[in-house]
């Protein structure tokens, strides 16, 4: 069963949010065959973005978790506040794929 992380970032600038996200994209490309299944970042707000990801499995999750806060830490983000939430994806079926 795969594991979800969903954050919410919230800034105290729109610069800011642009900011992040641009270093974002980059960083979880990065991560690209270590056990992320799908990404996606949200725009909330001018100034607030959702990221969503779907990983494999415990092991790489962790490994993934541990991975982006120290990123998170070096980037010096200039935040109001900070929603993180974690578990197992129960079910999932994309419907864009043909039958």
């Amino acid at each position: 069963m795969s594991i979800f992380r969903n954050v919410v970032l919230n800034f105290k600038t729109e610069e800011e949010c642009d900011r992040v996200i641009d270093l974002y994209k980059i960083r979880l490309a990065s991560l690209e065959n270590k056990g992320l299944l799908d990404v996606y970042i949200c725009r909330l707000s001018k100034d607030s973005v959702l990221f969503f990801l779907t990983i494999d499995n415990d092991h790489n999750a962790q490994t993934i978790f541990d991975t982006m806060r120290a990123f998170r830490e070096q980037q010096n983000l200039d935040l109001i506040d900070i929603l993180v939430l974690d578990g197992q994806v129960e079910w999932h079926k994309n419907f864009s794929i043909s039958k």
